[in-house]
């Protein structure tokens, strides 16, 4: 009798052992490649895991985002720009082109609303799973639509964060239309001093970024840009302001 309570009771325990154990281990796949990248944020890409094993999957400091079809993940990219924004307590953002959701994500930390967008339906569906599996569901609102068109009339943020794709080889030229509307209509959705953090890349990009802005009433007031970055499209992350906004607060300094 003894034995048998032993027998039972050691395969109770293996059983636990194993729950335990699968619990732990489905939740996330197995890490393959560290990326290197000179951010302050450390990217991981792992295999797909138990739970979501049609997913591909990262970790951007132990935050989880999963993307699938043609979503993307988070990249080095993605990472530039995130490491060269910031956000202050309370303040509203939208974020154009969320993909997986990383912008939002962060930007939740700090934020009191986020209101993240994208063309692509999938991406909608990853940016509020990223959201609520890391938390952040009741700050992040996510909203399927081409820049701002699912945007009300009547809404204004503090902070415009950008990072859709950008002219980058003579097929890819055609781009610039959208980039072009996003600089047209953003002057409506910027509240007084609010700021566009806006990631494009190429160096040679500039001088045309910079036509547009000055077209829509806008000044560039820094750029960001890393030489350890040049073999991935050298990304440029602008700091861009109302001109309006930017001379009235250097009157104000006088």
């Amino acid at each position: 009798m003894t034995q048998q309570v032993f027998i039972k009771t050691g395969a109770l325990l293996f059983a636990a052992i194993f729950i335990v154990s699968c619990m732990h281990t489905t939740h996330i796949g197995q890490p393959f490649m560290t990326v290197s990248h000179p951010g302050k944020y450390q990217l991981v890409y792992h295999t797909p895991s138990q739970e979501f094993p049609l997913h591909s999957m990262a970790t951007v400091d132990g935050r989880e985002f999963l993307a699938i079809d043609d979503v993307i993940l988070p990249s080095v990219q993605s990472l530039y720009l995130l490491t060269h924004w910031k956000i202050l307590d309370g303040e509203t953002v939208l974020d154009l082109g969320t993909g997986s959701g990383v912008q939002a994500v962060f930007a939740a930390d700090n934020a009191s609303v986020v209101v993240a967008t994208d063309i692509n339906p999938a991406a909608v569906k990853m940016a509020q799973l990223n959201a609520k599996r890391n938390g952040v569901n009741n700050i992040i609102d996510v909203r399927q639509g081409d820049l701002f068109s699912p945007i009300n009339k009547d809404e204004k943020f503090d902070v415009i964060l950008f990072n859709i794709d950008y002219p980058h080889s003579e097929a890819t030229q055609g781009l610039w239309k959208l980039h072009e509307r996003f600089f047209a209509e953003v002057n409506h959705y910027l509240n007084r001093g609010g700021r566009i953090y806006y990631q494009s890349g190429l160096i040679d990009n500039a001088a045309r970024i910079n036509s547009m802005t000055n077209k829509n009433g806008m000044s560039i007031l820094s750029m960001r840009m890393d030489v350890a970055l040049e073999a991935d499209r050298q990304p440029i992350v602008y700091l861009i302001k109302r001109t309006l906004d930017v001379e009235v607060k250097a009157k104000s300094s006088y």
